[in-house]
């Protein structure tokens, strides 16, 4: 491949094969179907195996579950919230995973920035969810939302498309700055 050629974008999914956790996974794979040719797909286990692939691109935008909670935590609401940030921000900073990845997202993003390896544009998707059991299946609300959430993360290679996402109501938490 040569550098004209190269990727310049990497979509992360990361999670695992249980219930809310393998939201990043299958966000992932539905979208590998829909990004442009410039954008590559990849899913990982852990954050950590970001480390290996990021100096190929100059743009990473990464999906994970997460955990509700939070000072900005809705009333209970039938579909997960999404959450939307831009990298270095606290609040991925303090992102909490869903899974024991022992070497999570922040101090990823932390030691590729370090190592100078670290994209020049990151952005990160965290769903939130409600089952994270070995074995279990997606919630019935991680799955009703699973169309809304590959739309709106979709429109990140569409100017005209990201505009239209961003005009619909969403809850106050999607986007943050």
């Amino acid at each position: 491949m040569n550098a004209e050629s190269k990727p310049r974008t990497l979509f992360a999914g990361t999670g695992s094969p249980h219930g809310d956790d393998r939201i990043g996974w299958l966000i992932a794979d539905a979208l590998d179907k829909l990004v442009p040719p410039d954008v590559e797909v990849r899913l990982a286990s852990t954050p950590s195996h970001l480390l290996d692939w990021l100096d190929e691109f100059d743009r990473l935008v990464i999906c994970d579950a997460c955990l509700p909670g939070g000072p900005q935590q809705a009333a209970s609401t039938d579909s997960p919230r999404l959450h939307r940030w831009t990298w270095p921000t606290l609040e991925v900073s303090s992102l909490r995973s869903a899974n024991s990845h022992a070497f999570g997202l922040p101090m990823v993003l932390q030691l590729a920035d370090r190592l100078g390896t670290l994209p020049q544009e990151v952005i990160v998707f965290g769903v939130e969810g409600e089952r994270f059991d070995a074995f279990a299946e997606l919630s019935p609300c991680v799955a009703e939302a699973f169309d809304l959430i590959i739309e709106t993360i979709a429109a990140e290679w569409s100017e005209e498309c990201n505009e239209a996402v961003r005009d619909r109501s969403y809850p106050e938490s999607v986007y943050h700055a």
